[in-house]
């Protein structure tokens, strides 16, 4: 199909969009999943602005419950200084990334990475049960652990319950988010070739409306070891030659005229960083020794891509933040409360 066609093709899908998200969350509770024409209608109008996915957002999605604002106790937080706050969302709205200052404490990287050298993972691509990482000799380039193993993990319970996160998307959304997604994956210097299949080439999420995302690194990232790669501000604007949803070679970057843009991000293992991934960004594929990530996402609502409601066991900790702020830990209600009964 002609880009022309696909170009006229774009503003119906925009319209079926803003009707599916405003039936979508008009129901009384979430319903299980989004249809698949509604989720290619949703990421193929979003081929018109990298900002129209927040704009459907704030015309369909309203919250009136002062419980949708509720966040838990800031100062409890042992992951990102609430005195960031308005630095990161400040950052974020200019370029679309910010590197917080503060560093998480070596014994909770050191935690959660002993417990990814030890949890089954799946080595994607290779159509293989999960099994533990073989760290010494990985055969792919990324292994991904699911959430509901992660969640067997005190500190990642902790990480992505995170109140100051919760706190950060919605000053910068401008909006009530909940948590939406976990992701925790091993990257290595294998099957370069692989780089399309593990998220190494530029692209755009669009698999929710409105939506940020955290990371932390989980072990010492610098430039041959795969640090996350931004092309700053494309969260705003982009040329029309990158706004197609897929993949973006380097190429195609420097020929759009953002190469000076590109920002790889490195630090220390407990480095954390906000991301909005509506901008063009990659995982760099490492050259030498391994990555290990933790990425937690907050969106306004989880009309989009499929989402589950893990069932693991929860924390104090997580029990004592579900009840100050059950909007935002909505998909962990089941889990929570069948434990309370």
């Amino acid at each position: 199909m002609s880009e022309a066609v696909e170009s006229v093709l774009r503003f119906p899908r925009l319209a079926r969009t803003v009707a599916a998200a405003r039936s979508f969350n008009a129901a009384s509770s979430p319903p299980a999943s989004t249809a698949g024409q509604a989720q290619f209608n949703m990421r193929s109008a979003m081929d018109l602005d990298p900002r129209l996915g927040k704009w459907v957002s704030r015309q369909v999605i309203r919250h009136r419950e002062p419980a949708a604002w509720q966040v838990a106790d800031l100062k409890a937080s042992r992951i990102v200084d609430v005195n960031e706050v308005e630095k990161a969302v400040a950052t974020i709205r200019r370029d679309g990334f910010y590197v917080f200052d503060q560093v998480v404490d070596r014994s909770i990287t050191d935690a959660i990475r002993s417990f990814a050298e030890q949890a089954p993972s799946t080595a994607r691509g290779a159509g293989t049960p999960p099994a533990v990482y073989p760290r010494s000799a990985p055969a792919v380039g990324r292994y991904d652990i699911d959430e509901p193993v992660g969640l067997q993990c005190p500190e990642i319970q902790e990480f992505v319950t995170d109140p100051v996160m919760a706190l950060i998307a919605q000053r910068y959304l401008g909006q009530p988010v909940l948590m939406d997604e976990v992701a925790f994956w091993w990257t290595t210097t294998q099957r370069a070739e692989d780089a399309d299949t593990n998220a190494q080439l530029f692209h755009q999420d669009r698999d929710r409306l409105s939506f940020l995302k955290f990371f932390i690194y989980l072990t010492d990232v610098e430039p041959d070891t795969g640090p996350h790669v931004y092309i700053k501000g494309s969260h705003r604007r982009l040329p029309w030659s990158l706004r197609g949803d897929g993949r973006k070679s380097d190429e195609a970057v420097r020929a759009a005229g953002l190469w000076g843009e590109v920002t790889e991000i490195c630090g220390p293992a407990g480095s954390v960083m906000a991301v909005d991934t509506i901008g063009l960004h990659k995982g760099k594929t490492p050259t030498r020794g391994d990555r290990l990530a933790l990425e937690n996402e907050f969106s306004t609502s989880l009309f989009g891509q499929d989402y589950e409601r893990p069932v693991f066991e929860p924390t104090e900790l997580v029990r004592e933040r579900f009840a100050q702020m059950p909007w935002v830990l909505q998909r962990y209600a089941n889990a929570v409360q069948g434990q309370q009964h």
